[in-house]
């Protein structure tokens, strides 16, 4: 569980520039009761998952949703990927293993069979390590948009 007092921050920001209510966005989204008040009253960042409904709804960057950066022009792709094809894509044009990059990266391989058999999504904190490796950012490595920044 990570918590952010920036994306808290943004997040509520987000929120009272809507024409929405809280209760309203959280059916919109759409979000658990607990997820919205967690994210609004601690910081607590949600699942990639959740986070990627959050940024679609405002139609936002997952880094601009984390307060990483404030360029809130984002354009979001017409034919949008998967996360494990940007993935192997990534990989193939590295040229590195997929095992490779969890070492290179620092986290356990079973990870990586979870997303390929699963088709789970990466905890932020390793997101934010694969975005790092390939030098891309999360909405493109997520499969939101075409660019790579």
């Amino acid at each position: 569980m990570s918590i952010s007092l920036s994306f808290q921050k943004r997040f509520k920001s987000l929120l009272e520039e809507s024409d929405y209510s809280r209760s309203e966005i959280a059916k919109l989204i759409p979000l658990s009761q607990s997820t919205l008040s967690n994210a609004l009253t601690y910081g607590i960042i949600p699942s990639t998952k959740t986070l990627i409904k959050i940024a679609d709804f405002f139609d936002i960057s997952i880094n601009f949703l984390l307060g990483k950066t404030d360029i809130e022009d984002f354009y979001k792709s017409s034919s949008p990927a998967s996360f494990l094809s940007r993935f192997e894509s990534l990989c193939s044009e590295k040229e590195v293993t997929h095992y490779k990059v969890a070492a290179d990266c620092l986290f356990d391989k079973s990870n990586i069979s979870r997303w390929i058999s699963k088709g789970f999504l990466p905890e932020l904190e390793i997101l934010e390590l694969l975005c790092d490796y390939f030098n891309v950012s999360p909405d493109y490595l997520l499969g939101r948009t075409e660019d790579k920044d």
